[in-house]
């Protein structure tokens, strides 16, 4: 593990207002990045300038006069590419997502045999409530109602497999550079406005239905259970705590307690059908939303859409 090669690529978009609080984030974030191995390297994208300072982390400069700043997430992939026999283990990471060596060996420990089977191993952002300290899921705002077994092992399907994160071997990276995916076409993003250039970013090869009816490359994405509760691996801190802490009745939260392996109905593939239903749901779902950023003044939390129109 100490001498894994690991690219880790991380959008870093400054504005005044919330520079401070980013930035210790950030710094928390790579520190953390750069544990993993002996060979971990991080790429910064930023649209402000860096000097850097040692080669375990390089940052770029991007002007974004004529770019929507949500695109800097997009920024990275020409590189990433570029890079793509020179690591073992790809990632990208937001600036807030604090990924560390429980995650990692857990990902380790079983992601081939999710791969074999078709599947993406899972993880789930979490956050604590200041009141309460509770943590709560940033991203399962339901009940995931499906189990899978894989080797004697019981895994929970779940319902949203965003995680403002995404990890692959050399060999998936290899696989996901060819698709029609890692390169976007922006010609339909004015379907469902800007905002969902940085969830396609996040969301890597492993959304839901991406290849629309025809099936996705992973069949569902799952995370295993340990003495029937989730495997603490799966548990990414989201450091920002931007829902759990927002008012009341904005955001869907649930207790990471919550998430039970009991009740569960034996995960099936979707079907044709499935696919074409749920693709008319989600596209029906876009064009009548309305946009609650809108509504709300420039610095007040909004709702991230997490799971893209294209990916589901």
């Amino acid at each position: 593990m100490k001498n894994l090669k690991i690219s880790v690529h991380i959008p870093l978009y400054l504005k005044k207002p919330n520079n401070k609080k980013k930035i210790k984030n950030f710094k928390k974030v790579c520190k953390s990045l750069l544990e993993l191995s002996n060979k971990s390297q991080i790429f910064v994208h930023s649209n402000q300038k860096f000097k850097n300072k040692g080669k375990k982390i390089q940052y770029f400069y991007y002007n974004l006069k004529k770019d929507h700043s949500f695109k800097l997430t997009w920024y990275c992939r020409s590189l990433m590419k570029s890079q793509k026999n020179n690591f073992d283990i790809f990632i990208y990471c937001e600036d807030d997502i604090l990924f560390d060596k429980k995650n990692f060996n857990y990902w380790l420990k079983y992601k081939n045999i999710c791969i074999k089977n078709n599947y993406n191993l899972g993880f789930l952002r979490f956050e604590i409530n200041k009141k309460d300290k509770n943590l709560y899921s940033t991203d399962q705002v339901e009940q995931s109602s499906k189990y899978l077994n894989l080797s004697k092992k019981k895994y929970l399907v779940l319902s949203n497999s965003y995680c403002a994160f995404w990890i692959y071997d050399k060999k998936e990276f290899n696989d996901f550079i060819k698709t029609k995916f890692y390169n976007f076409n922006w010609r339909w993003i004015s379907i469902s406005n800007i905002l969902l250039i940085r969830e396609m970013a996040a969301v890597g090869w492993h959304g839901e239905n991406m290849n629309g009816l025809s099936m996705s490359r992973y069949l569902a994405t799952i995370v295993p259970f340990q003495n029937d509760k989730l495997d603490k691996g799966s548990l990414i801190r989201h450091l920002s705590d931007n829902y759990a802490n927002a008012p009341q009745g904005l955001f869907g939260t649930l207790k990471i307690s919550q998430i039970s392996h009991n009740n569960l109905n034996k995960f099936l593939p979707s079907t044709l059908f499935d696919r074409f239903f749920k693709r008319i749901n989600y596209i029906t779902y876009h064009l009548l939303r309305f946009n609650l950023k809108r509504y709300f003044k420039k610095n007040t939390l909004h709702k991230d859409l997490r799971s893209g129109l294209f990916f589901k």
